[in-house]
C-alpha cells in the first residue's frame, strides 16, 4: 500500500493502555517472526508513538517492601517492542492537543493525524490534601518514591507507620489506588515480621473513603495482621512529623505512604479535549472522547460512561477498554460507527506474601479465568508472579 494511501494513526503515551491498544490494533500475529517483515509490507496504518519509552510494571511495586522487585526489574525499554511492530516511536512530552484532536504539539514539534488514541496516565489530587506532596510517599509515584520510602523505612527500629488512600469518585467510580495500598500494608507487616522488630511499631491503614466499621475479607486480613484501622479518617494537613486534624491536633507519623485519587494530567484542561466532573478526559462507552472525531482514549486519564461504582483504573481495566477503542477505531477510519463496548471488572491478586486473594466483580458476573484458580491461597503469589513475568517477557522479547 501506498505510504500516502495509509492511515495516520498517533498514541499518546506508553503505558499499558497504549500498549494494550497496539497488540489489538495491529491483526497480524504477534510470535511468529515473519510478521516483522509482512508488517512493513501490507501496513495499513502509520503509526506513530509519542512517550518516554520507559514501561513500569506499576502492579509491583508494593513487592518493593519485602525486597523481590526493583526499579531495574520492573522497567522495560519498549523502544525494541514498537520497532518489531513498525510503529514510530518519538521521545517526546505531549502539551496540548488541537483541532478536534487532528493535531498533537510536543515540546519540540507538530504531529497531525487522521486518529488519535490517548493513553497517558493519571495525574494525582496532590492539592486535595494540603502537604500530600511534601510529607508523603505513594508506590503510584514511581520506583524512585518508593525506593526513597524504604530508605526511610530501613533507618527505623521503631515508629508509627500510616498507610492510607484517598479516592476520586465525582464521576461515580473508583479513580484511585485503594487495593495497592492494602497490599502495601500487608507486606509491610510481613516484612517488619521478618526484620524482628514488627512489636515496636504501630501500623495504622487510614481512608475517607471506607464506612467507620466496615467489615470484609480485606478487613479480616488487616485485623488478623494487628492493624490499626482508622477508617473515615482524612486529616486536615501532612505536616513534618505526622498529620494535622482539623481541631488543630496532630497525629505522630514517621512515615506515611499515601496514594491520593487520581485525574487526568494538567495540560488536557487547556487543550480541545472535553473534561468531565472529576477532571478525567470525558468519553462514551465506546471509548471515544466525546464530541470529537476518530479520537479515543482508555485508562487513567479517561472516565466510564454510566459505571457500576466499584470497576476501578487498573491495568486490566486498560486491556479491555483498550481493545474495545482499537476495535472502533478501525471501524470509524472505514467509514462505519463504533460498535463495540467493554465489560466493567475488577480483577487482581492481592499479595500478602503469605497469603493472597483473588479480588474480583464483573458486570457479568464472569469468574476469573473460568474459576480454575482458588480465590484465596498462598499459591496465588506465584500466580501473580508468574502473570508479570510472561507480560515483560513478551514485551522485552516478542
Amino acid at each position: 500500500m501506498a505510504e500516502d494511501m495509509k492511515k495516520k494513526i498517533t498514541i499518546i503515551g506508553n503505558g499499558f493502555a497504549s500498549l494494550f491498544f497496539v497488540s489489538y490494533l495491529l491483526v497480524l500475529p504477534v510470535y511468529p517472526i515473519f510478521t516483522f517483515f509482512l508488517r512493513r509490507i501490507f501496513s495499513r496504518y502509520e503509526i506513530t508513538l509519542i512517550g518516554n519509552g520507559r514501561f513500569i510494571y506499576f502492579p509491583a511495586i508494593p513487592e518493593f517492601i519485602v525486597g523481590k522487585k526493583t526499579k531495574e526489574s520492573i522497567t522495560v525499554n519498549i523502544r525494541s517492542w514498537l520497532w518489531r511492530r513498525n510503529v514510530r516511536f518519538i521521545d517526546d512530552q505531549v502539551v496540548d492537543i488541537q483541532d478536534g484532536g487532528r493535531t498533537v504539539l510536543t515540546t519540540r514539534g507538530r504531529y497531525t493525524n487522521d486518529a488519535l488514541f490517548i493513553g497517558i496516565g493519571p495525574a494525582f489530587r496532590t492539592d486535595d490534601i494540603p502537604g500530600t506532596a511534601e510529607h508523603t510517599f505513594s508506590p503510584c509515584s514511581g520506583p524512585d518514591e518508593m525506593n526513597a520510602f524504604m530508605h526511610r523505612l530501613n533507618q527505623l527500629d521503631e515508629g508509627v507507620i500510616y498507610v492510607g488512600f484517598k479516592l476520586n469518585k465525582l464521576d461515580g467510580f473508583v479513580a484511585g489506588r485503594g487495593g495497592q495500598m492494602y497490599e502495601c500494608a500487608c507486606l509491610l507487616d510481613y516484612a517488619l515480621k521478618k526484620r524482628g522488630v514488627r512489636d515496636r511499631f504501630e501500623i495504622h491503614f487510614f481512608s475517607p473513603n471506607i464506612e467507620p466499621g466496615e467489615t470484609g475479607a480485606i478487613t479480616d486480613r488487616l485485623q488478623e495482621r494487628g492493624l490499626i484501622l482508622d477508617y473515615g479518617y482524612e486529616p486536615a494537613e501532612f505536616v513534618e512529623g505526622g498529620m494535622r486534624d482539623a481541631d488543630g491536633s496532630l497525629r505522630r507519623a514517621d512515615l506515611v505512604l499515601f496514594t491520593p485519587g487520581i485525574k487526568a494530567p494538567d495540560w488536557v484542561r487547556q487543550s480541545c479535549l472535553p473534561v468531565s466532573r472529576g477532571g478525567h478526559i470525558d468519553v462514551d462507552k465506546y471509548g471515544q472522547v466525546k464530541g470529537l472525531e476518530n479520537v479515543f482514549a482508555a485508562g487513567d486519564c479517561s472516565n466510564h460512561e454510566d459505571p457500576p461504582p466499584w470497576v476501578p483504573h487498573q491495568a486490566h481495566m486498560a486491556q479491555l477498554r483498550s481493545q474495545a477503542a482499537a476495535k472502533n477505531l478501525r471501524q470509524v477510519l472505514n467509514g462505519q460507527p463504533p460498535t463495540h463496548t467493554y465489560r466493567f471488572e475488577l480483577s487482581c491478586i492481592l499479595n500478602m506474601e503469605n497469603d493472597a486473594m483473588w479480588l474480583h466483580a464483573a458486570s457479568d458476573d464472569k469468574p476469573p479465568f473460568w474459576n480454575i484458580f482458588p480465590r484465596r491461597s498462598r499459591k496465588l503469589v506465584t500466580v501473580k508472579d508468574q502473570f508479570e513475568r510472561l507480560y515483560l517477557f513478551y514485551l522485552r522479547h516478542l
